[in-house]
Formats: structure tokens, sequence, C-alpha cells
């Protein structure tokens, strides 16, 4: 049921999965940029509601046809799509597809576990799984998602005490959000950065409440008029930041880098930051497992992650492959 064709398509249609190349048709799981056509175009997409709002945001996508979570929709005489919550990102969908040789479900990227801010995923059942293994190694098990909360809410209340101006970094799209509501759950002040700030008011036009924040200005933070740090609170930023000239204008600040690669060793220096803390939008390797447990595929295609993950499926006897052939092809070669 499904073919690779210099990106993942099902197999017998011309329906294309997170294709970066502009397809006739697609489906787009969710509004992050490695799962956007490069220039924003397909002749026709399918994404739920919040994540065409989102790419037509981020990278001008049009011509969207917007599908409910669980709800069928006839894509051809043959072929039946339905989106179901990925836990992801706002908006973020796995795709199920029926057909008569079967069932494909694709995850996109996902999570199993809660979220302040996103619905929880709900996979279903079918013959083929195709499943994201971003974090497809045993060393990715994540600490309980509120312990990770409790410990940033911590640091950055430690650092308003101490004087210090707390920079708490994530991307853009979802992980920024999340560490908002975080951080408005626990009572402590924030300001967003302009790319964040533009993020959160779609989400919360989306009916997702992110609690009492300001807008990034500069001389809220610099100069004769700045605000005092317990108004201006914990800056919420996008990665990049970490070593520019936006956080050396700080006078010993906090830097918090927020990612699931805080697990590996020397993370912190890797990012130029004092911490990291491992919050992800991803699943873990127990997540994953899990995730094929409740699928109950005959077969899964790894996409988008570690290749070793295919070895782990099959040492657990389950007939596992890589989607992508050439790098299958390199899988055996060595």
């Amino acid at each position: 049921m499904l073919q690779w064709d210099d990106d993942l398509r099902v197999a017998g249609t011309p329906l294309y999965l997170d294709s970066r190349r502009p397809r006739p048709v697609c489906v787009v799981s969710h509004a992050h940029s490695d799962h956007l056509p490069n220039g924003g175009v397909h002749g026709h997409a399918y994404a739920t509601a919040a994540t065409a709002e989102l790419a037509e945001y981020r990278v001008g996508m049009t011509a969207v046809t917007r599908l409910g979570y669980r709800t069928d929709h006839a894509f051809d005489p043959d072929t039946r799509l339905r989106l179901t919550p990925a836990g992801h990102v706002l908006g973020s969908a796995m795709v199920r597809v029926e057909r008569p040789e079967g069932s494909l479900l694709y995850t996109g990227d996902f999570k199993l576990r809660p979220s302040l801010t996103v619905e929880q995923a709900d996979p279903e059942p079918a013959d083929v799984l195709v499943m994201e293994s971003t974090y497809g190694l045993p060393m990715f098990r994540f600490p309980d998602w509120r312990q990770t909360q409790a410990r940033l809410a911590e640091a950055v209340a430690g650092a308003l005490a101490a004087g210090r101006q707390p920079i708490v970094m994530g991307y853009s799209l979802g992980k920024a959000q999340e560490i908002v509501r975080i951080l408005t759950d626990h009572g402590l002040p924030v300001t967003c950065h302009g790319a964040v700030h533009a993020l959160n008011g779609i989400y919360e036009r989306l009916g997702v409440p992110l609690g009492p924040y300001r807008r990034y200005k500069a001389e809220d933070f610099h100069g004769p008029a700045a605000l005092d740090l317990a108004e201006r609170g914990a800056l919420v930023a996008p990665p990049q930041v970490a070593r520019s000239a936006f956080v050396s204008r700080f006078d010993d600040p906090l830097t918090i880098m927020m990612t699931g690669w805080a697990l590996q060793p020397n993370a912190r220096f890797r990012y130029g930051v004092e911490l990291a803390l491992p919050l992800s939008d991803h699943a873990d390797f127990d997540e994953l497992l899990e995730l094929i447990e409740r699928v109950s595929p005959r077969k899964v295609y790894a996409h988008h992650g570690y290749r070793e993950f295919v070895g782990e499926l099959r040492k657990r006897k389950i007939d596992a492959v890589l989607a992508r052939p050439e790098a299958q092809l390199k899988l055996f070669e060595e």
C-alpha cells in the first residue's frame, strides 16, 4: 500500500503523504516546515482546519480541503481518508487510508502522552503502519512530563528570584506554546519573542488558552524605560536565539533549551545553553513501541528517524523495514 516515489505515496493513487515537493495532491499531517512543500504549493492538499490555517500563515499554502478528526472522506471510489489526533502540535493528524487491499496508518510526527495545548493522540488499528522514529533508540526514554514541567517552573522561578533573566527556548510552533502554558499555569510572568507571539495568536483563535503573556519589546528589557524583571518575567523564544546577539545583550541570563535531545550527553554544550530539559512533542522509544502494539499492523515502515529502530523491531519479531528504499539498501549493505 506504500510506494516510495521521491516521497511517500499511497500505492495505486496520486496521493502523497507530507511531500516536500509540490504535488498535484497531498495530505499534510501538520504545519512544521519539514512536512510542508517547498514554496508552500500543492495542487491540492488535505489537512485539519488548524493545520491549514497554520500552514497558510507559515508558507502561504492554500487550496486545502479541511477535514475534521474521525470523519471519513472519500478521496476516490476506492480510497477513504480519516484523520485522527497525533498529539504533536495543534492540528496534527495521523492519516488512515482504507483501500480494497487493506488499511494504512501514517503517523506524521506524533506523541502519545498528554499535553496542555494539543489533543491527545488517538491511533486506530491498521494493516500497515508508516511511523516516524525520531527517538527510535532505547536511550530516549523521557521522564514523566509533569516532572519536566516542575523542573522548568522551578528553574525559572529561581532565576527570577536571583535577579537573572530566564530565556526559555523551543520551536515557535508547538513547543513554545506548551512552554508558555506551563509557565502561566505556574503563575509565572511571560514575555514572548515575536515569532512565538504570532503563533500564540493562532492557537488562541482556535480555542487553545495560553494564559497571560506580553509581546517582547526591546525597550521593556533594555534602557531607561525597562520593566522590572518580575513584571517582564521569562522570555520565551525560538532555539536560534541561543547563540545570537539577542541573548548576549543580557547580563548573566539563565538560558534553557527545551528539547528531547536533552537526554543526550553534553546537550547543553551543543546548544550553548546553561540548562537543557527533555520536553518534546515527539514520541519516545517506549511510545513508539506502544503505538505498534495499539495499531497491531502486519507490517511497519519506519520513517524520519534512526534506521537502527528497524533492527530493534526485528529483534521483537516485528516485520519492519525503512520506508525509504535507498536507506533500506544501506541498512543491508552495512
